[in-house]
Order: structure tokens, then sequence, then C-alpha cells
């Protein structure tokens, strides 16, 4: 299993029990990470960090990437695998270790979202205390196969145990995974919706999942970002942003 550790600075790791957040990070499309990188930009693609933004933020985030027999990318049928569960329940089980205090979230992206949403579910059944741990699932701009039942109702509270919250946050002008599709379901958790009129009206005829594009909420990162560190920290829901 390929994974790639973003610390936001030393001092916040010069002692692993002071660290009481931890983002599990789950990308979109084949799965693939890129190398860690220092701040909120990109220099590269010239773009806003999710991964560096929340790692300034909240101190560790882990990005999950590519099993070595799968370098071309991960198919998404084998986001719903149990080889899926094994492998990243693998590095948040050394995570637990390594930071005692720390509560997890889950954070899946597009296709991540997927991920996010069962390896949540299975954490969740776990009899070893890391369903304990877990704190929240995050999706953003999911498509609606991320809320499966199955893997939803896991999160739900039961008789021994309280909900795992979940937050969807999603354009409205999503053109590569549209908002319509996932809208109803979303209702039912914590739910950031995002407009920008800058963005163009959502295409029917064409999936635009480009860099620039409202499926990566260009124009909108920072706000968007904020919001979701701010429900990780307080569980307080940001009213829409526009």
């Amino acid at each position: 299993m390929e994974t790639t550790f973003v610390v936001a600075t030393e001092e916040r790791i010069s002692d692993r029990n002071a660290v009481k957040h931890l983002l599990v990070l789950f990308s979109g499309g084949a799965g693939a990470i890129g190398p860690p990188a220092a701040g909120v930009m990109n220099e590269q693609s010239e773009k806003f960090s999710l991964r560096g933004f929340m790692a300034e933020q909240l101190g560790v985030v882990v990005s999950v990437g590519l099993p070595a027999d799968k370098p071309e990318g991960l198919p998404l049928e084998w986001r719903a695998s149990a080889e899926h569960v094994k492998d990243a329940g693998a590095v948040v089980d050394v995570l637990v270790k390594q930071y005692p205090e720390a509560r997890i979230t889950l954070l899946g992206f597009s296709n991540g979202a997927r991920s996010a949403s069962h390896i949540g579910a299975a954490l969740r059944g776990m009899k070893d205390g890391v369903g304990a741990k877990l704190q929240g699932v995050i999706l953003m701009s999911a498509s609606i196969d991320a809320f499966r039942e199955d893997w939803i109702s896991e999160l739900d509270a039961r008789k021994d145990r309280p909900k795992v919250p979940l937050l969807v946050v999603h354009h409205k002008r999503d053109s590569c995974l549209r908002f319509h599709d996932i809208e109803e379901a979303a209702k039912w958790h914590h739910f950031i919706t995002v407009d920008d009129v800058r963005q163009p009206r959502v295409n029917t005829y064409r999936r635009d999942c480009s860099r620039g594009s409202a499926h990566l909420f260009s124009g909108r990162e920072e706000k968007v970002y904020q919001a979701v560190v701010d429900w990780i920290k307080t569980g307080r829901v940001a009213e829409a942003i526009e």
C-alpha cells in the first residue's frame, strides 16, 4: 500500500499525544496521489491543495494511495472490495497506534467518496476499538454510489454506540458528478451546498471534471475547505457557500 503523510509543521507532532484530529484522505479519479508538498497551494498545478490546507489546519493528513498490485489505478468496483478494506484498515491501525489520542475522520473526494463510505462502514463494524476512534466521514463531490444503504446504515446509531456523523459537500453546478443525483440522499445528513455564478450551468451532455471546474470547487476552495475543517473541529455545519 502506498501512503503519503503530510504534516503542517514539525512542532505540531513533537508530541504525538497532542494530536487530536487525524484526517485520512481518499483521492478521486484513479486514486493516485502526488508527493507531499508544503503549503496550501500546489505550485506545479497552481491550484489549492486540499491535502496541504487540511494539514496546516489539522496537523496530520494521510493520503491513501495505490496498492502495489494496482499501479494503473483503482477500478470503481475495487473501492467496494474487501481487499480495499484490508489495505486501508492496515493504514488506520498504524495511525491509531502512532497517535493514540487522535480521533479519525475519513474524507473521500469524487471517486474517493466511495472509498470513504465503505472504509468508514467497515471500521465502524470492527470490535478492536478502531471503530470508536472514528469521528466522522466526509463525502465531497461524490456520486450516488457513495450513499450505498448498507454502508450508510452501518454509520447510524445503535443501542451500543452513537452515530458517526456524515458530512456531504457538493457544488450545485458540478457537471462531473451532478448535484441533482445526490441531493435527496444528502439531505439526510449534514449537508453543505456550494454555488458560484462564475461557473457555467450544469452541462447534461458533457461531463466536466477538469481543473477550474465546479467539481473541484474552483474559486470557492478556501471557503469550502475551511467549512470542512470547522465541521471536523466543532461539528458546526456551515451555511450555503456562495
